[in-house]
């Protein structure tokens, strides 16, 4: 027989615990592991790279473009002489047969030093070239304004030099402004310079 005292239950007993249910984990929930997102400050640092990056890119092509091949120059002086009312043709720049370079020309910049003004007016001689001749026509197949013209190999830039008077002029070596393929830019050519003297009729 027992007596009024309660009989220990198996959950209150020493060294035992109380199972409990697993919880069930859901789909992203704590067991899913977590993708990263980066940060606004890894985002800043990456377009700031692409910007750099970019900026440097454009500064090269733009180089680039603006330095083309330097056109073959020569120490040469030329010196030429003329009469008052013929005009006179003076080879500044001959391109060699071996440029290997096809350029569109934008123009030719002449700069001359006269004690009477004369007209000096650049022109392109196409498969030829000229020192110094009152007949071009002997040496150029076709002598034409340079100006959005195309120079290759075997051509050369002549000026025609006209005086009504008597005259002492130094003609400087030409520049020639010019695009080749995405290139371009202003560069001098030729001889130095051509001293021209024009003498009057007797």
């Amino acid at each position: 027989m027992t007596d009024g005292g309660s009989v220990p239950s198996a959950a209150s007993a020493p060294g035992r615990r109380r199972a409990e249910r697993p919880e069930r984990r859901r789909p992203g929930g704590l067991g899913a592991p977590r993708i990263p997102r980066p940060s606004f400050q890894s985002r800043g640092w990456r377009i700031t790279g692409l910007v750099v990056a970019l900026a440097l890119v454009l500064t090269w092509l733009v180089w680039y473009a603006r330095t083309p091949d330097h056109l073959p120059v020569s120490a040469k002086v030329v010196n030429a002489n003329g009469v008052v009312g013929t005009p006179l043709y003076v080879g500044m720049f001959a391109a060699p047969a071996d440029l290997g370079r096809t350029i569109r020309i934008s123009g030719v910049k002449v700069h001359t030093t006269s004690d009477v003004k004369l007209e000096v007016t650049p022109l392109l001689c196409r498969r030829g070239t000229i020192g110094v001749t009152t007949q071009p026509g002997q040496f150029c197949a076709d002598l034409v304004n340079p100006e959005g013209e195309r120079l290759v190999g075997g051509d050369s830039i002549v000026v025609r030099i006209e005086s009504a008077q008597a005259a002492l002029a130094v003609v400087d070596r030409v520049r020639i402004a010019y695009r080749e393929d995405i290139r371009w830019g202003t560069q001098p050519a030729g001889n130095q310079q051509a001293i021209v003297t024009i003498a009057g009729r007797p």
